[in-house]
């Protein structure tokens, strides 16, 4: 079922988030950086700094530049395409790739079970395009009673060396009513593993959502 993704006309903010996460501004207007590229250097030097802080003593000269180029990367292949309002990757270890999350604040429309189906991906799961639905409640003090859904998605690709290549997602929503609001929360990665390994820090950036009566427009 389709969905006008209107923006909610409330905003949010996230408590306590710690040195493993990187905020992705899509618009540099009222930032110090010029563009992506000039953030990514700037943010590969903060997290080079970050982890020699940590006690990391062996990290690769180009590591600087193979972590702006995934930063840009980003960029490229997922803001803009992903719908979102807040865009940020999980990066606790620069020697993995990152985990790119997207939380969406969106008008609410039609009942709360076809909201949670659609910004979860649902609705979509059957034996050809997902496998692996795990569906779980979850409730925050912030938002009230939400779901959390873990799958399995497909890749096209061209490429027969991949041809089972797959996307673990892990999607969260939330229908708030006093601040009425649809809730999505996305985690993206090529591996389930990692999702699974994610997940404490996920759930902890979902239980510091908090929504503000704030017009997006603002």
């Amino acid at each position: 079922m389709s969905r006008s993704l209107s923006p909610s006309r409330h905003w949010a903010r996230v408590l306590d988030l710690g040195p493993e996460w990187v905020g992705l501004p899509v618009d540099f207007s009222a930032t110090g950086w010029a563009d992506p590229a000039a953030y990514a250097q700037d943010i590969a030097a903060a997290l080079i700094t970050r982890d020699r802080e940590l006690g990391a003593t062996d990290l690769p000269g180009d590591l600087g530049t193979r972590v702006a180029d995934q930063i840009l990367d980003t960029y490229t292949r997922l803001i803009g395409i992903v719908p979102a309002h807040f865009h940020l990757l999980l990066w606790p270890d620069l020697s993995r790739p990152p985990i790119p999350v997207f939380l969406g604040l969106w008008e609410p429309e039609q009942d709360r079970a076809s909201a949670e189906a659609y910004y979860t991906g649902a609705g979509e799961y059957d034996e050809v395009s997902r496998e692996m639905p795990v569906r779980e409640r979850f409730v925050t003090d912030a938002l009230g009673d939400g779901v959390r859904v873990l799958s399995l998605a497909p890749l096209a690709s061209d490429d027969p060396e991949d041809a089972d290549a797959v996307l673990a997602v892990a999607a969260y929503h939330w229908r708030t009513t006093a601040l009425p609001t649809d809730v999505q929360l996305l985690a993206l990665t090529h591996e389930l593993g990692r999702l699974y390994s994610a997940l404490p820090a996920l759930d902890a950036f979902a239980r510091g959502i908090v929504l503000t009566d704030t017009p997006t427009s603002e």
